[in-house]
């Protein structure tokens, strides 16, 4: 029995299942094995048609390649020693076909990995042209980058005559006179190598590159939808591949989307913004959009699908195990993915391992520094501006000593206060003003509220197999060192993939993912540049100061406070950080299995089962140490009478303890019928899908706050929260109230149900077309028939222009492809959208006003929204014309695409029947469109065997349009309404309104243009809509990137530009023009730029500056001006555009000696620089910049394959 019970101690301190949650998994986890191993299929036989008399090596593979896919691998030499070849053959099966060819020849293959390997038949059992010369037999063995043996490899002894092939499992022998002698391995579509031959070793092996030929090698050829696998020959939709290299190697951040930035055409990432409006709370996961901003209310952003498998986060997925990534944009290409699609869809392939592949190990790390946070290029007011500052705006009349008793008085302010009031005499308040101007606390700051951050990755990977069985498995670490002392963050990684083949017919795949994630943080203060600039934290002795005036009372009215509750109120912000911390534990379990079963004649079963989990709890705590505490029971505290004990209704002792847990479950089921043939002797393809699916998502959350919370005892206090939340009158304060409620439950739960087809023929590998139907039932739609049979659907043509015989005559142009498609794809509701019962809304007893022997009895419902059973997703369609080009033998490449995307339906608010009880509701209405052009560019420079330099040019424009959505409430259709950002028909969806400025007048108040300039004013709310001038949007209508590799031997330097355009933003203005310096009691908001000093001061000012004067009584500044004319004037709006070097990564490739000297199969070292070499068209602000991150990255990475 104690053994039992210090088991479940154990399970409650991990993440360990509870026995009945494990057994109800595990069955699920077999459930789904058994169904894979009983159901499904993917591969389907390939097949050989030719005839001819006569014909060469050359000709014969030419015909199987392209009916087939695969690939001839061989030496040059040995295939000029072929037989011409005469053969007859229908739909005969490649491996019979291979059979039939090479039986009488001096030749024999092998087919690895879509490769058919040709290698002279041996002569020997050793695989050796004999030498005349005796000696000995060095052995060895040739694989390739991933580990996997390479048949049909030339090896030659260098210098001498002596050669051997490679048998199929990659290995040789060759004689030589002595041992001591360098070897050279050659292979088509591999680089040649040479070896220094070690006899100290059992076995010498090495591993070959792939040739880097041609531009045509670097485009991807494959695209990956998640639902099939499409050649870049057949595919008609517009889908986009990052180079993996550069995804790989940008170190700057784990976000898999942050990678992606520039290496796509028409995907734009929202910088500083994760994309949890679809996903739920907890999401990490960086909000990008795709072919611009598609909704008002809805998420914009993609759909993210790993291994075929919808997933709410990428978090989820470790990018060393990434083997790649497939961008889906229009109809053609998404539409299969339903009424979540229409915003585009990210596609992630997780690393497996190959068959006949041997053990491999490998490794790859890095560390990144980031340094200490970057709060912007504007220049604060030192300690010495400050206070004379201070001292020119100081008028203790508007602003009286009294009228400031319960606010926060700054320690200049005090000193000024104190010398009017004659406290002190004028020199006594000089004396202490210059001693706070000769202060400068930034060392401070920067020493004990900032640290440099930086990141380490560390991912060990192990892969695998042979003709029945193959795997890959990871183990990785992630720790994340913040800029903010006392956080943690650490992320421990677990990832194996598993395929097995089950006799010729079935084909099975397990990945498992495990991803957790623990972070930790202490009681630490944010604070930026703009806190007061003479306030140490610190003094010399290394004692921590005290602020009492941040606390928002003064002197007086805090030690009033602290006498009459006894609690003491001093504020020392250094001893805070150690009076609070807290905790979070998230984990990522995503389990995905897919399995294939050949049924007959190119027909075939496949299915893809997922589930995910990603449990969560974040914890923190807070003591009654800290001044938020102690101020909270102060106001809940009522002084002592008669007694001198006062009496607390707030906990004095433990703390604030809150725990939050999240969770998100989530599964798919799908289940398709695949057929797939090569009619007319293999000169077309045809193929066809048809599938059911189901998939359910379901969010939980819930909070739970204790008071008087003990940590080593594990209790609490037991209070009246309904009674502390009606409010205690006679408090120390006055009349107090707990306004957080102690507990907060929440959960959704989003289901779907689809059938799918997909349809494809290309005629004579010229012609393609294709179509795509889907149809999703949901109960985020409402559950009117038409809402819950609308179709989404998609068409593709595809003509390959450049293989038609009229076109060969352009030797200039190696290939031209023309393509079209249409479509509709949507943008589901959010969950509770679309009801079909009234929902409610719970409102608190003290929100809603209830009090005791009030009419209201505790809580108060209200309706929150009326049924909608006819609401339905957002409609959206998609016209798409592309173009893809090869020129110059290779060595330019690229593709082009117009789109145009027109959305309807969208989410809003319409106007209801008065006698629902409410006036409007949600519902579909309005229309969006985005039209834009995309064009992609690559080309080989220089190609020679030492020297490569290969370029890259991505650009994107789009232009997106509000056409037309809910009707505008007259009263709302303001110049402050404009002005304030908000959405407007006609407009795009971020527009950017300002006030056409017109300079100060003799007094130093902003003033305007209004009625089409006729007339100048300074008065306050006179300027209608029409006086506010559109002056662009805030979204980047344009964004792109320059790349460029260079390559001499094993150097490598690789460069990318990313630039971005067509937007404006308004300039950080000072918004601090009346009132006194340091009014909040806070760390921000304290001090103001150095242009402060450049105010208007006196008549005649108005000449030289644009800045309002000072006017330190509010009341009169108030109805004598508006400074939002100059804030939000045209003047402090400038162009967006920018340029600049994301990255920049040199990287250093042994050669093969040093290698074989380390006993390594691969190792390769990088270094990397970010955000360098910046541009911008206003000269002074960086857009793409966050305040509190760091400017400048710098990180140092390996790359080991043993």
């Amino acid at each position: 029995m104690q053994t039992n019970a210090i088991c479940k101690s154990r399970f409650r301190r991990g993440f360990s299942l509870p026995t009945k949650q494990f057994r109800q998994r595990t069955t699920l986890v077999l459930w789904m094995l058994l169904l894979c191993l009983q159901m499904n299929a993917q591969s389907i036989t390939q097949t050989v048609t030719l005839k001819g008399a006569n014909l060469s090596i050359e000709q014969v593979f030419a015909s199987v390649k392209k009916q087939t896919g695969y690939h001839i691998a061989g030496n040059k030499d040995v295939l000029k020693m072929a037989k011409p070849i005469t053969v007859d053959v229908k739909n005969m099966g490649l491996r019979s076909f291979l059979e039939l060819i090479f039986r009488d020849q001096p030749l024999t293959w092998e087919i690895s990995n879509k490769n058919i390997f040709i290698a002279k038949k041996p002569i020997t059992t050793t695989n050796v042209t004999p030498v005349s010369t005796p000696g000995v037999l060095l052995p060895g063995r040739v694989l390739d980058e991933k580990g996997a043996a390479i048949p049909g490899v030339t090896v030659n002894v260098k210098g001498t005559t002596a050669i051997a092939i490679t048998n199929e499992a990659g290995y040789f022998n060759i004689p030589s006179k002595s041992e001591e002698v360098t070897l050279v391995f050659s292979a088509i579509g591999f680089e040649s190598q040479e070896l220094r031959f070690n006899p100290g070793v059992a076995l010498n092996t090495v591993a070959l590159k792939v040739k880097v030929q041609q531009l045509s090698a670097v485009v991807i050829g494959n695209y990956n939808t998640g639902y099939q696998v499409l050649s870049k020959e057949r595919a008609t939709g517009a889908f986009g591949k990052p180079d993996m290299e550069v995804v790989k190697k940008r170190t700057a951040t784990m976000d898999i989307i942050t990678r992606l930035e520039g290496l796509v055409p028409g995907i734009q990432i929202q910088g500083g913004q994760t994309s949890t409006n679809r996903n739920g709370n907890g999401v990490s996961t960086q909000k990008s959009v795709i072919r611009g901003i598609g909704s008002v209310n809805l998420t914009s952003d993609p759909l993210y699908v790993v291994n075929g498998v919808i997933v709410t986060d990428f978090a989820s997925i470790n990018p060393d195990d990434i083997e790649d990534i497939t961008v889906l944009k229009d109809a053609a290409a998404a539409a299969i993915w339903g009424a979540r699609a229409a915003n585009g869809v990210i596609v992630v392939t997780t690393k497996s391992g190959n068959k006949n592949q041997r053990l491999s190990v490998s490794y790859s790390g890095f560390i990144n520094y980031a340094g200490k946070p970057y709060y912007g290029p504007v220049r604060m007011m030192n300690s010495a501006e400050y206070i004379q500052s201070a001292k020119e705006i100081f008028d203790p009349i508007s602003q009286s000593y009294a009228s400031r008793i319960w606010g926060t008085i700054a320690p200049h302010d005090q000193i000024l206060y104190d010398e009017y009031l004659g406290k002190i005499t004028h020199d006594q308040a000089t004396r202490s003003l210059d001693s706070l101007a000769s202060i400068n606390n930034e060392g401070q700051i920067r020493d004990l509220w900032m640290r440099g951050a930086y990141t380490t990755n560390h991912t060990a990977s192990i892969s695998g197999g042979n003709n029945a069985y193959s795997f890959y498995g990871s183990l990785g670490y992630t720790g994340v060192t913040s800029a903010i002392p006392g956080e943690t963050n650490n992320s421990y990684k677990l990832n194996f993939s598993q395929n097995a083949n089950i006799g010729q017919r079935l084909r099975i795949s397990l990945n498992t993912s495990l991803i957790n994630t623990v972070s930790s943080r202490k009681n630490a203060i944010t604070i930026g540049n703009d806190f007061l600039p003479y306030q140490l934290f610190r003094d010399a002795e290394g004692n921590n100061l005290s602020m009492n005036y941040l606390t928002g009372y003064t002197d007086s009215i805090r030690n009033d406070y602290a006498s009459r509750s006894k609690i003491n109120l001093d504020y020392v912000p250094l001893d805070e950080f150690n009076y609070g911390h807290g905790t979070s534990n998230l984990m990522h379990i995503n389990i995905t299995a897919n399995a294939s079963l050949k049924i007959w004649k190119g027909l075939s079963f496949a299915g893809s089962y997922g589930y995910q989990k990603s449990p969560g709890t974040v914890k923190s705590y807070s003591d009654n140490k800290t001044i938020d505490i102690r101020k909270s029971i102060v106001g809940l505290t009522v002084a002592p009478t008669t007694a001198d004990i006062p009496k607390y209704y707030y906990p004095t002792t433990g703390g604030a303890y809150t725990t939050a847990n999240n969770e998100q479950r989530s599964w798919t089921v799908r289940n398709q019928l695949i057929y797939e043939a090569k009619p007319r002797q293999g000169k077309d393809n045809l193929a066809v899908q048809f599938g059911l699916e189901a998939n359910e998502q379901y969010n939980y959350s819930s909070s739970t706050t204790v008071l008087g919370y003990n940590e080593k005892m594990g209790t609490y206090a037991v209070l009246d929260y309904a009674a502390l939340q009606n409010g205690i009158p006679g408090t120390v304060t006055g009349y107090g109230y707990l306004f957080s409620s102690p507990l907060s439950i929440q959960s959704t739960t989003a289901r779907f149900k689809s059938s799918f087809a997909l349809a494809s023929y290309t005629f004579d590998q010229k012609y393609s077309v294709d179509a795509s139907w889907r149809r999703d039932q949901s109960n985020q739609f409402g559950n009117d028939v038409s809402t819950q049979n609308k179709p989404i659907w998609s068409v593709g043509a595809k003509w390959q222009l450049g293989r038609e015989e009229f076109m060969k005559s352009i030797k200039w142009l190696n290939d031209l492809g023309l393509r079209a498609t249409y479509g509709i794809t949507g943008n589901s509701p959010y969950l509770g959208a679309a009801t079909t019962v009234d929902k409610l809304q719970i409102i608190s007893a003290s929100t809603s006003g209830a009090t005791q022997g009030s009419m209201i009895a505790g809580d108060a419902y209200t309706l929150n929204s009326p049924a909608n059973g006819k609401l339905t997703w957002e409609n959206t369609t998609n016209l798409n014309i592309g173009a893809d080009f090869l020129l110059l033998k290779g060595r330019i490449g690229g593709s082009a695409n117009w789109y145009s995307r027109t959305t309807t339906d969208m989410i809003g608010t319409i106007p209801v029947n008065p006698f629902t009880g409410l006036s409007s509701a949600t519902g579909n209405i309005g229309k969006m469109t985005n039209r834009g052009i995309e064009l992609s560019l690559r080309t080989v420079n220089i190609q020679t065997e030492k020297v490569q330099w290969s370029t890259a040019f991505i650009f994107s424009y789009n232009n997106n349009k509000l056409v037309s959505f809910t009707a505008m409430n007259p009263i709302l259709n303001t110049a402050s309404y404009r002005l304030g950002g908000n959405i407007l028909a006609g407009y795009t969806m971020k527009p950017l309104f300002a006030y056409q400025y017109a300079g100060l007048d003799n007094m130093g108040d902003p003033q305007i243009y209004v009625n089409d300039k006729s007339t100048i004013t300074k008065q306050r709310s006179v300027a209608k809509i029409n006086d506010v001038i559109y002056m662009g949007t805030t979204q980047p209508k344009y964004t792109g990137s320059i790349s460029s590799n260079v390559a001499y031997k094993g150097l490598s330097l690789m460069t990318n530009f990313v630039f971005s355009g067509g937007n404006v933003m308004r300039m950080p203005t000072n918004t601090f023009y009346t009132g006194v310096l340091a009014s909040r009691p806070n760390f921000q908001n304290a001090n103001y730029p150095v242009y402060f000093l450049d105010r208007w001061k006196k008549p005649g000012d108005e000449q030289i500056t644009n800045i309002p004067a000072f006017v330190t009584n509010e009341s009169l500044s108030y109805t004598r001006r508006d400074v939002d004319y100059f804030i939000r004037g045209d003047v402090n709006v400038v162009k967006a555009d920018y340029l600049k070097l994301r990255d920049v990564t040199l990287s250093y490739t042994l050669p093969a000696t040093a290698v074989q000297f380390l006993k390594l199969q691969s190792l390769s070292i990088y270094c990397q620089a970010s955000n360098f070499l910046i541009w911008t068209a206003n000269g002074k602000i960086d857009p793409d910049l966050r305040i509190g991150q760091g400017k400048h990255g710098y990180a140092l990475g390996v790359n080991v394959n043993f």
